[in-house]
């Protein structure tokens, strides 16, 4: 027979149940609001470090753009002081881009580039000559026993390294320079007076370009950023084209 005390501890027991049901669910719940924060706050904390990185590699990039852009400058400059000691070899070089005929003809300037076999003739071919770092540098050599960049400042540095462009000497720089559309002026550049040929005025195109030296000697040749820049100038020399 069931009694009133029967039932009361019945009811009691059914409520503690229930209690420990609802709890454990809250302790579910808890469980997952708490994995929820730990993987938002993860994320957050990857975006930073990303963004972070990102920003430093932007850095790095504008850094090496502006190098460029001063290598380029002074690329200009150094092929201006080139033609000033050794017209000769300019003008015979663009003479000779527009003597040759047919599919033959070597265009390797970017600044005027014609397909080969464009023109079936000399006749109003575009002229064109490079001057590389390497004809800079012999020009500086013997007209003042100096370099195109510094002389590094430390051994082990690795090779092709440019130690001008920073302290720890791990930067390559290199340029090339375009010489087009050169034709005669009658007149000579300020300051100037006519001495051997006629005065030409000619286009100077500067390509240079900045990387890492340690990706110039490894086998694939890549680097994670590299700057290039181009710059143009007019000048005027004397030589017979």
């Amino acid at each position: 027979m069931v009694t009133a005390m029967d039932r009361e501890r019945g009811q009691t027991s059914f409520r503690t149940e229930l209690r420990g049901s609802a709890r454990q669910g809250e302790r579910g719940a808890a469980v997952f609001i708490v994995v929820m924060v730990i993987t938002l706050l993860t994320a957050v904390g990857l975006f930073a470090v990303r963004s972070a990185s990102m920003a430093d590699l932007a850095a790095g990039y504008d850094r090496e753009g502006a190098q460029a852009a001063l290598v380029a400058e002074y690329a200009i400059t150094a092929s201006a002081a080139y033609l000033a000691n050794s017209p000769d070899a300019v003008f015979s070089g663009y003479r000779a881009s527009t003597g040759v005929s047919g599919p033959d003809y070597p265009q390797p300037c970017q600044s005027n580039a014609i397909p080969a076999g464009n023109y079936p003739g000399a006749k109003g071919r575009p002229g064109c000559v490079m001057l590389r770092m390497e004809q800079v540098q012999e020009s500086f050599k013997k007209t003042s026993n100096e370099t195109v960049f510094a002389q590094p400042n430390r051994a082990g540095g690795p090779a092709g390294s440019t130690s001008s462009l920073n302290a720890n000497e791990t930067t390559n720089a290199t340029f090339v320079v375009e010489v087009t559309d050169a034709a005669y002026t009658g007149v000579p550049a300020a300051g100037e007076s006519v001495t051997g040929g006629s005065p030409a005025l000619m286009t100077l195109t500067a390509i240079a370009h900045v990387r890492p030296a340690l990706a110039c000697v490894t086998a694939t040749g890549s680097a994670p950023a590299a700057g290039q820049q181009v710059m143009r100038a007019m000048v005027v020399a004397e030589g017979t084209l």
